[in-house]
């Protein structure tokens, strides 16, 4: 009997994001933006096989994959941390991997392939929403306050940064910077945007 491959779904948010990138960037940096994005999701891929689970499906959405597991056991506390922080770190390590490759060999795809990995990696770290960061800080407050109260510090604080972001969105636009800080912090207070 042959095993059955992870499902892959995508939304018409992943579809719309992919226009508007092709539209304002080039192929290039979209090859490299893919390149990140890949090796992100496989670091966390690779956590969850570790761990003993196995991926359903992978849905690519506007702002980000989400991976749908099966695994015998309820996840800790502790595995879901060490889940959520290996998407982080794979992106470092390729920010690092790319880095030292530039700094011997040269190439602007290098650098830029540094640029766009660190970028990924950090932004996830963030503490708030369905982020990695947020994953963690959702499992570490469970862990030291209960499911119930962790929701609303979870919540507090996506709403927090996303204010904050909000703010240095809309000053980096009157400062001549470009949108995305806007459109990420208006991702992350959509009222419809589950964690």
């Amino acid at each position: 009997m042959s095993r059955k491959g992870p499902e892959l779904h995508s939304t018409g948010g992943f579809w719309l994001l992919v226009g508007a990138l092709l539209l304002a960037a080039s192929v290039r940096f979209l090859l490299w933006v893919a390149v990140a994005v890949a090796v992100h999701e496989a670091g966390h891929i690779l956590a969850i096989r570790a761990l003993g689970g196995r991926i359903e499906s992978l849905r690519l959405t506007g702002v980000g994959a989400v991976l749908r597991t099966r695994r015998a056991g309820l996840c800790s506390y502790r595995e879901e941390c060490l889940v959520a922080l290996a998407g982080p770190l794979a992106s470092l390590l390729l920010a690092l991997g790319a880095g030292t490759w530039a700094r011997v060999f040269g190439g602007a795809d290098a650098y830029l392939l540094t640029g766009i990995s660190l970028a990924q990696g950090v932004f996830n770290l963030l503490p708030a929403g369905p982020l990695d960061g947020g994953r963690v800080l959702r499992a570490v407050s469970s862990w030291l306050v209960g499911p119930h109260r962790s929701v609303v510090i979870w919540t507090w604080v996506t709403r927090g940064l996303g204010i904050a972001l909000l703010g240095l969105g809309v000053w980096a636009l009157l400062n001549g910077g470009s949108f995305p800080l806007l459109l990420c912090a208006l991702w992350l207070l959509w009222p419809g945007r589950r964690g």
